[in-house]
């Protein structure tokens, strides 16, 4: 693990350390105003409004984009899902209802099996790596599965490390056998089974729901999205497995895309590469690590295993990987260079902090996302 790139067990302060570009770049005070000939782009989202995703990154950001365009671009958002159910993004975007929401190939595997590999465990350190590293991959490996659905990519954006929340302690192994897990489909379901456990692939939305009603035993997710959605004031235990994370990618209208100017659409895209660095780096990280300060107070027992159950954890979840590359084969896809491009691209990121990754996106943003 890189020091300098952001832990999960990183403190408040240790995270405001290593995020100062993304945190430079969101500290504009006002928009730019509209003029006349102003693009209004509709962002729409399942995520409450007063979550930090929105407060702290998203509402920023679109200050900053409608300075970077000089108001040439105009945000309109709706969030709490009050513009289209959570699942269905994907027909908002195609019939012009929202430009840019959610489309999450978390939520189906189905439709985006290329994209499961990003959730294979132990290759990445942080979730902005694992964020340069999707949009890097994107062009040549993901894009066909998301434009085959009549979408172009907005952004893509890694998760760190999902733990699992429950009412009861999970420190070993036998804790999990037999029991219902809330989680993601795809990659994610497929190592609860190999650990025993019963997956049940949900949304954060669906997950919360099932947690109270106690239909399942626990939940896996990020410590954003836990603090986000109040799991702390259900859950007792938050145990440490370091086993997922996931893409949580934002789709993007062809109608918005195709209504920018030629000098538009680079910046645009730009904006696009710097808040999904900016969302890893500030929801990810560091709405993660005051999750974990406020999961403290309420008297959360933090669980991590220990190696000798790392270990054995690990190894049951081993053919996960060759179960993917098999599956993704017999679709068609590349699977092993697919996993190894993964992999190198992971290795070459893991040497850079958080202020590169976040400069890089400013100075030399991917340009192959977008037409």
């Amino acid at each position: 693990m890189n020091p300098r790139q952001i832990s999960g067990n990183d403190s408040v302060s240790e995270v405001l350390s290593k995020t100062t570009q993304s945190r430079a770049w969101l500290n504009i005070d006002q928009a730019f105003p509209a003029h006349s000939q102003s693009i209004t782009l509709k962002v729409s989202a399942h995520i409450p409004g007063s979550s930090p995703a929105v407060v702290d990154v998203f509402e920023p950001a679109f200050k900053r984009l409608t300075e970077m365009t000089q108001g040439a671009i105009q945000v309109q958002a709706f969030w709490d899902g009050s513009l289209h159910p959570e699942r269905a993004g994907i027909q908002a975007l195609q019939s012009g209802l929202t430009d840019m929401c959610p489309v999450y190939s978390a939520w189906d595997a189905t439709l985006f099996p290329a994209a499961q590999a990003l959730s294979l465990p132990f290759i990445f350190d942080s979730a902005e790596a694992a964020t340069a590293v999707s949009e890097e991959l994107y062009h040549q490996y993901f894009k066909a599965d998301f434009e085959r659905q009549g979408v172009l990519m907005g952004r893509m954006v890694a998760t760190s490390e999902y733990n699992l929340f429950s009412r009861e302690p999970i420190r070993t192994l036998e804790d999990l056998q037999g029991k219902k897990i809330a989680c993601s489909n795809g990659v994610e379901s497929d190592l609860f089974k190999a650990l025993g456990a019963l997956p049940i692939g949900c949304s954060t939305p669906e997950a919360k729901k099932q947690f109270e009603s106690q239909e399942v035993f626990a939940i896996s997710i990020s410590d954003s999205a836990a603090h986000t959605v109040g799991l702390y004031r259900f859950a007792n235990y938050r145990t440490s497995a370091n086993l997922v994370r996931v893409n949580l990618e934002y789709g993007l209208s062809h109608h918005f895309f195709n209504q920018l100017t030629p000098t538009l659409k680079p910046i645009f895209n730009q904006w696009l590469r710097s808040l999904a660095q900016a969302g890893a780096q500030l929801f990810y990280g560091l709405a993660g690590a005051r999750g974990c300060e406020a999961f403290q107070q309420h008297g959360m027992e933090f669980i991590t295993l220990s190696p000798a159950e790392q270990l054995r954890w690990r190894k049951q979840v081993e053919p996960v990987e060759k179960q993917l590359i098999t599956q993704l084969e017999k679709l068609g896809y590349p699977a092993q260079e697919l996993v190894q491009a993964i992999k190198n691209s992971a290795k070459k990121y893991s040497h850079k902090t958080s202020d590169e990754l976040m400069q890089e996106t400013l100075t030399h943003p991917f340009t192959n996302l977008l037409p």
